[in-house]
């Protein structure tokens, strides 16, 4: 008979659809743990050979579920296979006996579950319709101990005698419909076993999202249970979510978690649980390893977009079945290489994946090549195909130029000329270049003053140099600008390095310059002052994927000396004129209302510049188009603070055409010295006091910049050709609101670029 209800207990149709998720253990290594059920279904098929169909069908449920479900803390699915049999009991003829089973199950499910009230009153159902019922020797706690003996209290001054067995009016009849438990009350803020209810009300949760069929909430709601409080049943019940939705890798790592916490709290039953289900987790599990191209120095990989260092390709990783997605590329002799691949991993398999690279940018090759290339099998057979040449030297020119107007009467013309000679395969490279600035102006800062229209040219060059070796990059430059009043030298040096395979490059730059502010047509020997100027920069790069960079960086400059300008005068005013003065004050009404004196402006001549900076470029291959976002925090000893954010997406329409729009965001304060107007004070003696610093200099005031416009790209020549020639047109708006200035309050620029480039290699 033991055999028999044994072999009933584990047939498929007495078990419910969501056993299969559940905790499988063998019937002898919890043949102990089992014996108390199993004798049950012996003595009640003995007592009631009537009933023995039914009580054994019953009774087998009780058993699988009590020596499966609930050592594994799958209380939720234990509870509803307990419903359900309970159910064949209604429809069948089974014993008060077997009821009283079901009860008593149901009770200690109750129990575990928090449910104090249900747990009882279930307890109570069993005595009444079986006094002899009794708890199991194991698996029972100490609050399922105390919650049977109120019930054996409560029951045993209005139980019937075992002579002539009837319920009572509130217990169930043999084939009345299970009583309906009240609800509980609200949770105690102790509940027994735990130190959080939060944490006991999320593992609720989760054991019925898992009882309603929903695993990601199921997931949800345990890992939430568990930030808050460590459970090893909840962990291990988190961990048959988890592997019945496909997470393998987290399944295997939480029931991991789970017997590591069981072994240290002696919890045998989530032990053995524990053990079992990480030894049917382990064999399940797919795998991953690559095969990498030969002659790819700088391959890069990865796995669903995470990097995968190439000294580990060839290794076995672990992943969930399911859909995966691999991208690799490189470059060999010197041409871009590119992989990607898509699979469905099924469960144990070994995946390898072969990373045979391909061009997918006809621009670096010829039609033949590239025909070539995509009929190729195997990376030998891509780097036959590849270009044997390579660019020994790369010569590059630039000629552009650039013109500025904007309201306020400032035109500026701007031809450059730049260029660079780069040895790729030597490392080194030096370059340079010279810019001719034409300036016409007619503010309202000169013309209130009754100057003439103001003419200046302004000559810049720069010259730089670097030099790789390995992983270790330096470069040098030099600056000198030349006005007929300024004078500006400089120069600096920067230094970076490729570490993690060239996924991140710090850098550190130092650079100083040395200005020399005059008046035109006077010798700096009669009148000048200096301004010096050390800068200090930290950074890095990373790439986040091959399709993703970022950039981040942190500068430091330090400015010494007196840069005021000496054309800038400054009006000054009656304390209660300048109080008046509304903001865009016109310069009829500054000059009708300001006193006769005219000091120059005079700016603080110490100022600490700070600033940090992020750039995210992203490349979206399906849309052949990137991404650049680039955003700026700045802050300054004269209290300015500013934000910059600029944006630009740049789209290859094709071969030949690139084409970007672009926009730019910036705000900031004005400075702590900086005022709408200036008030000069009438001393006793006669003297007057002037402000310590005072300036117009409408950038040193509260303002908001907009910018919006775009830029073209086209191609001369061929991309096939070996001299690349393209024609650049770029053009911007600019917006400029003053908030607390005299004369404008705001300003509409225009500024544009045409440039030709040419690269020979």
């Amino acid at each position: 008979m033991v055999a028999a209800v044994a072999a009933a207990a584990t047939k498929p149709g007495l078990r419910s659809g969501r056993a299969a998720g559940q905790f499988a253990v063998g019937l002898g290594a919890r043949a102990r743990g089992a014996a108390f059920w199993l004798t049950l279904a012996v003595s009640s098929t003995i007592a009631a050979p009537a009933r023995a169909a039914d009580d054994m069908t019953v009774l087998g449920t009780v058993q699988q579920v009590m020596s499966e479900d609930y050592p594994g803390a799958a209380f939720g699915p234990a509870q509803e296979k307990l419903e359900e049999a309970y159910e064949k009991c209604k429809r069948g003829k089974c014993s008060g006996a077997t009821r009283a089973q079901v009860f008593v199950a149901l009770g200690m499910v109750a129990s575990q579950l928090g449910k104090a009230d249900e747990a009882k009153i279930d307890f109570i159902s069993a005595l009444q319709l079986d006094a002899t019922a009794r708890l199991p020797a194991s698996g029972t706690t100490p609050n399922i101990r105390t919650q049977w003996s109120e019930a054996e209290r409560e029951a045993g001054g209005s139980a019937p005698a075992p002579a002539a067995p009837g319920p009572r009016p509130d217990a169930p009849t043999p084939d009345a419909p299970r009583p309906e438990a009240p609800k509980p009350a609200a949770p105690p803020m102790k509940i027994p076993g735990w130190e959080s209810s939060e944490a006991f009300q999320a593992a609720s949760a989760g054991l019925s999202a898992d009882m309603a069929g929903n695993l990601d909430e199921c997931i949800a709601k345990d890992r939430e249970s568990l930030k808050l409080e460590e459970q090893p049943r909840t962990r291990l019940h988190l961990a048959s979510c988890e592997r019945r939705s496909g997470k393998l890798i987290d399944a295997l790592r939480d029931a991991q978690k789970a017997l590591e916490d069981a072994i240290q709290k002696r919890d045998s039953a989530v032990m053995r649980a524990a053990r079992d289900r990480v030894q049917g987790i382990l064999p399940r599990i797919p795998h991953v390893t690559f095969k990498p191209p030969p002659g790819v120095d700088d391959l890069q990989v990865t796995f669903d977009e995470r990097a995968v260092p190439v000294e580990s390709l060839t290794k076995k990783f672990s992943v969930d079945p399911g859909k995966h997605t691999v991208h690799a590329e490189g470059t060999q002799g010197g041409v871009p290489l590119a992989f990607d691949g898509e699979y469905d991993v099924k469960e144990a398999e070994l995946l390898t994946v072969e990373l045979t690279l391909k061009s997918q940018a006809s621009e670096y090759l010829t039609p033949g090549q590239l025909k070539c290339m995509l009929s190729a099998k195997s990376q030998d057979e891509v780097v036959k195909c590849l270009p044997e040449d390579r660019k020994n030297l790369v010569v590059r020119l630039g000629l552009d130029s650039s013109v500025y107007t904007d309201t306020s009467s400032v035109n500026v013309a701007s031809p450059g000329l730049s260029a660079s000679v780069t040895s790729p395969t030597s490392g080194w490279n030096v370059g340079g270049n010279f810019l001719l600035d034409v300036v016409t102006a007619a503010s309202p800062d000169i013309v209130s003053e009754a100057s003439r229209v103001f003419r200046d040219k302004r000559y810049a060059g720069a010259l730089s140099g670097g030099y790789k070796y390995k992983t270790v990059s330096a470069q040098a430059s030099s600056n000198l600008s030349v006005e007929s009043d300024y004078v500006s030298a400089g120069g600096g040096i920067a230094l970076s390095l490729d570490t993690a395979d060239k996924l991140v490059t710090p850098r550190v730059a130092y650079s100083y310059s040395h200005d020399t502010i005059g008046r035109s047509t006077t010798p700096f020997s009669v009148f000048s002052h200096t301004l010096e100027t050390h800068g200090l920069e930290g950074g890095v790069t990373v790439v986040l994927s091959p399709r993703t960079l970022l950039l981040l960086s942190a500068t430091l400059q330090l400015e010494r000396g007196d840069q005021s300008k000496p054309y800038r005068y400054v009006p000054l005013f009656d304390p209660a004129i300048a109080r008046r003065l509304p903001v865009g004050a016109t310069v009829d009404l500054v000059n009708a209302n300001r006193l006769p004196l005219r000091p120059i402006e005079q700016l603080p001549t110490e100022r600490d510049r700070y600033a940090v900076g992020a750039r995210l470029a992203h490349r979206l291959a399906a849309l052949g188009a990137t991404l650049r976002v680039d955003e700026r925090l700045y802050v300054d000893t004269w209290s300015l603070k500013a934000t910059s954010t600029d944006a630009r997406f740049i789209v290859d329409v094709g071969r030949r055409l690139r084409v970007w729009p672009h926009a730019r965001l910036h705000a900031q304060t004005g400075t702590s010295f900086y005022q709408l107007a200036y008030a000069a004070a009438l001393n006793a003696d006669g003297s007057i006091s002037l402000p310590l610093f005072r300036t117009t200099d409408r950038e040193l005031s509260p303002l908001v910049s907009v910018t919006a416009g775009g830029g073209v790209r086209y191609a001369l020549t061929s991309p096939d050709a070996k001299a690349q020639i393209g024609v650049t047109l770029q053009a911007d708006v600019m917006y400029t609101r003053y908030f607390n200035a005299i004369f404008l309050t705001q300003r509409t620029a225009g500024y544009g670029t045409l440039g030709l480039d040419a690269e020979f290699d």
